[in-house]
């Protein structure tokens, strides 16, 4: 059983270090391109995003910005989203009064 087990590892290890190029060229050739574009914009009536994260994910979804703007939008809603509203620590806890 164990030599079983042995031997279905390394045929998957084996499939895998196989199929990784060609899972690396597909991973590079699709970060460049825009997503396949998806429903229309107008497709459902009253349904439009309520945030700006909201529009950016359908921008994404729909074609009109790559994979990496997203990101760097993403990332620019954060610094701003962290500068506005700074998280504060937790005060130190005290540790429990002996009973």
């Amino acid at each position: 059983m164990l030599c079983s087990l042995f031997l279905l590892a390394c045929l998957t290890a084996a499939l895998v270090f196989a199929a990784r190029p060609k899972l690396r060229g597909a991973v590079r050739n699709a970060a460049g391109r825009p997503a396949s574009p998806g429903a229309p914009h107008d497709a459902v009536p009253g349904q439009d995003p309520q945030t700006l994260e909201g529009v950016l994910s359908r921008q994404l979804v729909t074609g009109r910005i790559t994979g990496p703007q997203y990101r760097q939008a993403m990332a620019g809603l954060a610094s701003r989203d962290a500068k506005r509203h700074p998280l504060d620590p937790p005060p130190p806890a005290d540790p429990p009064e002996p009973a």
